[in-house]
């Protein structure tokens, strides 16, 4: 398992950009395990603190996207401040201000969740019409505009993560005819590569939607950016959309800014059932070596069938 990362100071920062006229406290937040993020309340202002993952990243390329996001239309928090290294925290760091609400994951209610998904759909859709070079991670380093990628090529990204040898450990998770069935669609993604990616939130489900008296209030938490094939994040929320499935509604949001493939709901399968694989993978090899039998690998190989049961 991932372990979170030690709390840092950031209080020097918070003085350097806001003063001290105003007195202000700040508290992790319970998310963010690889990195730190904080909340911050000065005065009757709250804003919020993220670390960059890595010592070397800059976080301006985030605060660059934020920037143009909102530019066009899309709700995201409004940049403050980035510090490109600060020495206290031995890394870059953000400072935004609020997106208000809370997460659609805490709404109960189908209808106001599905109006709300409705409405995000639709910032969704602006989200991946922005162009990346390359697949995979977006790469964080200065302004990186435009945004830069880990993959020169789309079947690399696609298989990224899978085990080699193949199969590895997915016999004793998968039936033959599961197995057969992911081949096949490994197979498919090599002989389909793209020519280019858009860019993709990369953790798009329920938990960074965020919503107010039943109202989308805007989407949180860029730290997971990459560049993909145009349905990954579509994929993505089709993946873990498995309590009460919001996909039609997301998927009506969105079209109304983008109009989706004809084949789309196949397309939108394949993407999740990749995803599951490449994450399940990621999880099995190391540093995490998750055993076969823990709730996670188990939970992700019973969606991974259950999409491949979906196949047409």
């Amino acid at each position: 398992m991932l372990h979170r990362r030690p709390d840092v100071d950031p209080g020097a920062l918070l003085r350097k950009v806001f003063g001290t006229a105003v007195p202000l406290s700040f508290q992790r937040t319970p998310d963010g395990v690889s990195t730190q993020v904080y909340r911050i309340q000065r005065g009757a202002e709250v804003f919020y603190l993220r670390t960059a993952e890595e010592a070397w990243e800059d976080l301006e390329t985030d605060a660059e996207l934020h920037r143009r996001l909102r530019d066009l239309g899309v709700r995201v928090a409004d940049i403050v401040h980035v510090e490109p290294f600060d020495a206290g925290i031995g890394r870059s760091a953000m400072i935004t201000t609020e997106v208000p609400g809370v997460p659609l994951a805490q709404i109960a209610e189908p209808a106001v969740a599905a109006s709300v998904i409705e409405e995000a759909g639709a910032d969704l859709a602006v989200i991946n019409q922005i162009p990346v070079t390359g697949f995979g991670f977006v790469r964080r380093r200065g302004r990186g505009w435009p945004l830069q990628a880990e993959y020169a090529d789309y079947v690399a990204f696609a298989v990224s993560f899978l085990p080699e040898p193949w199969p590895g450990p997915l016999p004793s998770l998968f039936g033959a005819a599961d197995l057969a069935a992911i081949e096949a669609l490994i197979d498919y993604e090599r002989s389909h590569p793209r020519s280019s990616a858009v860019l993709s939130h990369g953790d798009f489900d329920v938990t960074p939607v965020f919503c107010a008296g039943g109202r989308y209030t805007g989407i949180i938490d860029f730290g997971e950016i990459r560049g993909a094939e145009p349905l990954f994040d579509l994929g993505h929320f089709h993946l873990h959309d498995t309590s009460a499935p919001l996909l039609p509604a997301l998927l009506k949001g969105y079209e109304r800014v983008l109009a989706l493939p004809a084949d789309h709901t196949e397309a939108i399968r394949r993407s999740a059932i990749l995803l599951g694989l490449r994450q399940l993978c990621r999880w099995l090899g190391p540093p995490r070596r998750y055993p076969l039998d823990s709730p996670a690998v188990t939970d992700r190989v019973h969606r991974i069938t259950e999409l491949l049961t979906a196949r047409s």
